[in-house]
């Protein structure tokens, strides 16, 4: 139950973003253009672009150290970008 929790509490956040693109697009001055290509596309590839390497590197220091305490740290990791 706690980690499906943890989970779920990491995850919450991403869906912020979709509906309110518009709002942020205006609020940096983009055109509609530069809305779908920097908020739509770029964002996405740096998630990707992060998160692939990141990925590799936990599945291997999890078969090396307790993966209860890796769990901790990257979850510390990943909610101190949204304190």
């Amino acid at each position: 139950f706690l980690y499906s929790f943890t989970t779920m509490l990491l995850y919450a956040d991403q869906n912020l973003l979709s509906p309110n693109l518009t709002q942020i697009a205006h609020d940096f001055g983009f055109t509609e253009q530069q809305r779908d290509t920097k908020l739509g596309g770029d964002i996405a590839l740096a998630f990707f672009l992060l998160g692939a390497p990141a990925s590799f590197l936990v599945g291997m220091l999890g078969d090396q150290y307790d993966r209860m305490i890796l769990f901790g740290i990257t979850v510390g990791i990943g909610e101190a970008a949204c304190v």
